[in-house]
């Protein structure tokens, strides 16, 4: 009896929240707001509009679906890159030339 209080407190709560979160078709979000896939379309803090994606996560077939503003895409993607081209060139480094001793001369 007490846990399911418990868990209809929780779910009570996250309906109020998401109903805080939400604001008008095209009004600004406040900076504390948290962009949920309801608020797509509508316009950012920054002046941009909000987009969603659906992102593959590891150990499920089904993809979550995140939304941020064109502006916190574009340093996602940014940020995304860089990650990637360190990791190859880390590897790249460590797997060649001399550090594997292949070519005998090192």
């Amino acid at each position: 009896m007490l846990n399911s209080l418990k868990m209809l407190t929780g779910v009570a709560a996250t309906f109020a929240m998401a109903a805080c979160a939400t604001s008008a078709a095209g009004a600004p979000l406040s900076a504390d707001a948290r962009i949920t896939t309801a608020m797509e379309g509508n316009t950012a803090d920054d002046g941009t509009i909000i987009k969603c994606r659906a992102m593959q996560v590891t150990g499920t077939r089904f993809p979550a679906k995140e939304c941020k503003s064109e502006k916190a895409w574009e340093e996602f993607d940014k940020l995304m890159a860089e990650n990637a081209k360190s990791a190859v060139d880390g590897f790249q480094r460590l797997n060649t030339g001399c550090s594997t001793q292949a070519e005998g001369s090192c």
